[in-house]
């Protein structure tokens, strides 16, 4: 009988119901499925096995020889699949192996960082891969497994939760504010620059009260920028969640701090339900929440 083309698993599995249920409507009622479409799944497997598999009676649906004989063979299917798919959603919730993350250097180094050990210590058997770059790496590639993002316009291939966007504000060293008067004697003073931009006054500066403040060359890593104003080479525009905390600077501005960009996590939909993918992305969310005041600047720890 099952030499015929392959038949729906659907199909077997309504099969199943109408010889528990002995009705169509009992069987629909028990796979929560219209009426018609246990009839029309029946008439489907019937045509692919080239066989009548009920006699359609006013009291119910009673099996042929064919139906007895399928029903004794779908059993034992039904059994096998039912271990192969725990087997398979067993191996989907253990959690050792190999996570990659990416996500950009300030959510690494002054959020996640110093709460990663608290994930290992509770998932001690998965590998963390933590990739800290600015590129937008694959996902749908597997390039990584989560990426947590700083991005309004996420790919609409991805799936995961938006939060609230970081902020950013001004920050010197105390003792660049002191020699250097950035309102009456702009050009005495410099912003440090974040990339190619060649601009003196490029745009980013210009909503700020600084605007007549020139720009001097080019750091691409808020980890270098800082470095550079803790020597005093100028001031910058960084993150709230690296300014606020980064020892030997303070805020050049009484201004409250300006939001960017909006904090995501996310995964592939084909990802998201893997014990380890739904793990990381569970304590990414917990980590975000907690950080809020930090992220968007309502926490000052270096005054």
């Amino acid at each position: 009988m099952l030499r015929h083309p392959d038949p729906d698993w659907e199909d077997i599995k309504t099969f199943n119901a109408v010889m528990d249920a002995g009705t169509v409507r009992s069987a629909a009622q028990k796979l929560g499925v219209h009426h018609s479409t246990v009839s029309r799944r029946i008439e489907s497997l019937e045509r692919t096995l080239q066989v009548r598999l009920f006699d359609r009676r006013p009291e119910g649906y009673a099996p042929t020889q064919a139906g007895e004989e399928l029903a004794s063979i779908a059993d034992e299917f039904g059994a096998e699949l039912t271990t192969i798919s725990r087997r398979i959603a067993g191996r989907d919730d253990m959690l050792p192996g190999k996570l990659t993350v990416t996500m950009a250097e300030p959510l690494a180094v002054g959020i996640f960082a110093p709460k990663l050990s608290e994930f290992c210590e509770a998932y001690p058997g998965l590998e963390l891969d933590i990739r800290v770059t600015y590129e937008e790496l694959d996902v749908a590639r597997r390039e990584a497994d989560i990426a947590v993002r700083m991005n309004n316009n996420p790919p609409d291939t991805l799936v995961g939760k938006r939060f609230f966007p970081y902020h950013m504000s001004i920050y010197a060293s105390p003792d660049y504010l002191k020699s250097h008067d950035l309102v009456n004697d702009p050009k005495s003073a410099r912003w440090l620059g974040w990339g190619d931009d060649d601009e003196e006054y490029p745009e980013w500066t210009q909503s700020t009260e600084y605007a007549r403040v020139p720009v001097w060359g080019a750091f691409d890593r808020p980890t270098v920028q800082i470095g550079a104003v803790q020597a005093g080479l100028g001031i910058a525009m960084l993150p709230c969640m690296m300014g606020d905390v980064a020892p030997g600077l303070v805020r050049a501005t009484d201004r409250k701090p300006t939001p960017a960009r909006d904090i995501w996590v996310l995964t592939h939909n084909d990802l998201r339900r893997t014990a380890r993918v739904r793990a990381f992305m569970d304590f990414a969310e917990s980590v975000i929440r907690a950080n809020k005041p930090l992220l968007v600047g309502d926490l000052v720890a270096n005054g």
